[in-house]
Parts: C-alpha cells; structure tokens; sequence
C-alpha cells in the first residue's frame, strides 16, 4: 500500500504560490529539555538543587522534573529554531558553571547507576500550598508507577501558529482564495474557536504521523542493566555484560520499558481525540473517579502526610502520557484543564523527543528545524476525527517504531492497511520539500531544506539516524554507561568553557534572586492549612463540570 498525500501538496504548493513565508514569521518555538544531576561516577546526585539557580517552584527557565536532580531548563516562546537553541544553550551553560563540585549534567534520555527508586529523590519545593501540592503529586507519582520510570528525562517541543494563520489555512483548506492575514485579538470569540479547532486538529494529524518523531530522533536504543527490573528486557540483545540494546530500536524510552501505566493494576486512561470537549470531559472523568487501587493506598501515608492529591484514576490531569498535548497557559492557582477549557488551545507540545546525546543541549538546530516543518504538515493535512480505533494504530505504531523502527522492510499500520515506514517517510518529506525551500527565502544560509536533506538520509540509510549512531559508538566504547558519560562530561567541559551571553547570563542572575524573594513571598502568603488549599484546587474539577 502507498500513501499519498496529493491534497496536502497542492495546499503547499498554493502557500508557496501566494503567500511569503512572512505570513508565518510570527510563529513561535519553544523547547522543555530534562537532564538529570549525576555525581562523577554517573549516580544519580543527592544534593539539594542548588541554590545558586534560583528557586525550582518560581523560576521561570530552570525549574525541576519529578526528581530533585531532574534538572529541566525551559525556554520562553522563540521567534526562530536558531533563538531558542541559543537561549536553551545559554540556560546549559549558566548551570554547568554552578553545580556542585565533581557534578555534570546526565545528556541522554535514560538514566544509569540506578541504585533503586529510593536513589531517586523527589523533588523539593519549600513550605507554600503550591510547593506542598508539587511535592505529593511526585510522590504518587513515585507510588503509583515507580520512582524509576520517573527519572527518564526528554525534550518537549512547543509550537504555536500567528493568530493570522487560521483564516489562511481555513481558506487553504477550502480552495478558497487566499488573503494575506492580519492579526486578531487574542480574546475575540470567533478567534478563539478558529484557533482552538484548528489547533486540535492539528494534533490529531501529528498523532497520525507520530512515529516518525521516534524514527529520526529517538536516541535511547540502548540502556544500563541497573534500569531494569529482574527478568525484564529479556527480548533486547547484551552487550557485554552492562548494556542491553534493541538491534533495531530507536527510543526504548517511548516503548514498553519507557513511560507506562501500571500492568498490574489495568486501569482504563482511554481519552477520546474526536474533539476538545470530548477530550477535556474524558479527562476530567479521570481526575474525578475513585481508582479501587489507590484508594486502598490512601491520600496519607502512616505517618499523615499526603502521598497522593487524590484516589482518582489521576490526579491532575498532568499525569495523563500523550506524545501530543493541547495547552494554554494556566494562571495561578487554576488548574490546566479549567484554563483549557476557558480560553480554548494557545500552543501545542509535542513530547516524544529524546534527548540527543550527540548534541551538547540535547538537540539540534536541524531537528528543531524539521519538527517546526511536521507542524506545518499537520497545518496543512485534512482534518478529520480521529476515533478510537485509529487513535490504537498511532500508539502501536510509535511502539512498533521504538523497538523496531530500523528493521528493513518495517511495516506500519496506515488509514487503509499495511504501509512500509520507508515509503511513508518518504511521502511525507516530499510534501515537505516546497515549504522548506519556501522558508529558506531570504536566509543567507539554508536551513529547512538542509533539515530535510538529512532526514531524507536517515530513510535511505537508516544507520544514519540517532539511534544507530549511538549503538554503533556504544560498541566502540565499551558500554552505555562509559559511552553516556564519556560524552556528557565533554558536553560539559564544551559548555563550561564555551563564550557566553553575557546579557542572557544577567537576566538569569537576575531571575534568580527574584525566583528565591517569590518563593519567600508565596510562604508567607499561603494561610490556612494544606488540605483546604488542596480541596480547593482540585474542586474545580466541579465548577468545569458544571459549565
């Protein structure tokens, strides 16, 4: 079976026809990346985060995951992939020049010298409700799947269309004829809706595509024996002795051993990509319904304290996986789903990104590059509900490509049967072709279709995708772990030594202090006791309900 998408490409071809890629120049980028703190002999660091950073729970750009070494550096909304690598560089390289002594940052996506969950520590943030609420919605994390799977780190792109893109696609959609956008409000009603329903449909055509994000960029085909449970893994292959690697694996993080739900405990998480409303009332179904399992675990451990927000299938909805989510900026205090809900779809992140161990900041400017340009597909593709059944092909395909992605003659499950990754990868860069070029207008230097040139590579020879690379130089070293290290103490050494921006360098100083004098500010702030903050905050589950 072939796939064509002859509808896309006469969208492209019109864009490229009628437009100037100024009509998209207000697009914004945005990155996530998570790194763990790892001591000299690569374990997992036990030391505070380091106050030299500035406070975890207020600082806007560097911030932490589940664990209390998950470092994550965060950037702001970026006009171009160039500026946001830059800015998440520069984050890199404020941190490398204070962490504790004999301390680098881990630059691969699966963690090593994994001494049990008790070697990962949860997060830590400070006496205020929000800090308190952070800090137990990590620990049911860590209770209800495991401090281990929790200590996985990976990028997170962000990317959010100009408010003017929406009339033009619909009227590319369409076969009407194209006028050069301007700008709306950002609270216009109509606007709203336009922006929500295209956004969401956007989702749903990048779901349709999603293994391809694991193909060209998975880079954890291998991992540390210490990762694995006894008698788990047994199907990858073993390198001597420390390593296990899938032959043709490309992101065991996204696969079967990677982010999961419970096996043993079957819990249906199930949400429907038909529509928003229909996607944000499954969600909240799920916030708001006893789980058996872990109400028999309890809110409060023996010693009183919350070990979990709730009993519920989730507790926020942050705990349901997805590879694609739907955002909008949430205020404070407001839970994400309720501003979701309000003010409808502002960006969309896309979160099965592996961090690269070959790139010093866990990515490159071509990958950042080509994931702007799988936006821009999905922009462009037909939109169309995705039911159930195939919202199951999407998934199991990612896995299929995750722990098999590079066996020859692959095939993935398609809209209309079997389909061979190689064929499908090549259907979607050819459409990508005309927009890359169309970008490119006006840069001195090739960009997007230089992107796209090395991605058409890693079809014709997949030995050239991350995940091969990394098996292949693994065996050259000796094991992940030497290999992990060997590179993630020269990353450091690079950043460390490497001409800073100074003005970036200031404002993160600044930031700093300013993050530590809010976190004061927010104890001192938060009166009354935990647990009427916390009824509150998830009480608003009800008030969704009921509009």
């Amino acid at each position: 079976m072939f796939i064509v998408y002859s509808e896309i490409k006469q969208r492209a071809d019109k864009l490229v026809r009628t437009q100037t890629p100024e009509v998209l120049a207000e697009r914004k980028v945005g990155l996530e990346k998570e790194s763990l703190r790892v001591m000299g002999n690569g374990g997992i660091s036990q030391a505070d985060h380091p106050e030299a950073l500035g406070d975890a729970l207020t600082h806007p750009f560097i911030t932490t995951d589940f664990s209390e070494a998950l470092l994550e550096m965060v950037t702001p909304p970026c006009g171009s992939a160039e500026e946001a690598l830059h800015f998440l560089t520069s984050i890199h390289q404020f941190i490398v020049h204070r962490l504790p002594a004999g301390e680098h940052i881990w630059n691969t996506s699966m963690p090593c010298i994994l001494r049990g969950g008790a070697s990962v520590r949860i997060g830590e943030y400070g006496s205020s409700h929000s800090g308190q609420m952070k800090h137990a919605y990590r620990r049911g994390l860590g209770l209800r799947y495991g401090r281990r799977m929790q200590a996985i780190a990976g990028v997170h792109f962000n990317f959010s269309m100009p408010e003017s893109s929406w009339p033009l696609r619909d009227a590319l959609l369409s076969g009407t004829s194209v006028e050069q956008g301007n700008d709306t409000a950002d609270s216009t009603p109509g606007n709203q809706l336009q922006r929500t329903e295209g956004y969401f449909q956007m989702m749903q055509n990048l779901l349709r595509i999603g293994w391809i994000v694991p193909y060209l960029f998975g880079a954890s085909p291998a991992i540390c024996q210490s990762f694995l449970d006894e008698g788990e893994g047994d199907e990858l292959d073993v390198w001597n002795g420390s390593t296990r690697y899938g032959e043709h694996a490309t992101s065991l993080r996204m696969g079967k051993i990677g982010y999961r739900y419970r096996e043993d405990e079957p819990i249906d998480l199930s949400v429907r990509h038909t529509d928003l409303q229909s996607y944000i009332e499954d969600i909240i179904s799920h916030v708001s319904t006893e789980h058996p399992p872990y109400k028999a675990m309890g809110v409060r451990d023996e010693d009183g304290e919350f070990q979990q927000l709730s009993t519920c299938r989730l507790q926020i909805e942050n705990e349901f996986y997805s590879t694609v989510r739907p955002k909008q900026i949430a205020k404070s205090g407001e839970l994400p789903i309720h501003a979701l809900g309000e003010r409808g779809i502002r960006y969309l992140e896309l979160r099965s990104v592996d961090v690269n161990l070959l790139d010093p900041a866990g990515v490159g400017l071509h990958q950042i590059a080509m994931l702007e340009m799988l936006m821009m597909f999905a922009w462009l593709a037909t939109p169309e509900p995705l039911g159930a059944e195939e919202m199951a092909a999407c998934s199991e395909n990612v896995k299929t490509v995750a722990h098999y992605g590079r066996q020859p003659g692959l095939q993935l499950q398609g809209p209309d049967g079997e389909v061979g990754l190689q064929q499908w990868g090549a259907s979607i860069l050819e459409v990508l072709q005309p927009i890359a070029q169309w970008l490119d207008q006006g840069r001195e230097t090739p960009l997007y279709v230089a992107a796209l040139q090395e991605q058409q590579a890693k079809f014709d020879n997949p030995d050239l995708t991350p995940s091969a690379l990394m098996i292949a130089q693994i065996k050259q070293t000796g094991s992940f772990f030497e290999h992990s290290q060997m590179l993630s103490v020269k990353h450091h050494e690079s950043l460390y030594g490497a001409e800073q921006d100074e003005t970036l360098m200031a404002q993160f100083l600044d930031l700093a202090e300013q993050s530590r004098q809010k976190q004061e500010e927010m104890e001192a702030e938060s009166e009354g006791d935990f647990e009427t903050f916390l009824a509150a905050y998830l009480g608003q589950i009800h008030t969704i309900r009921e509009s």
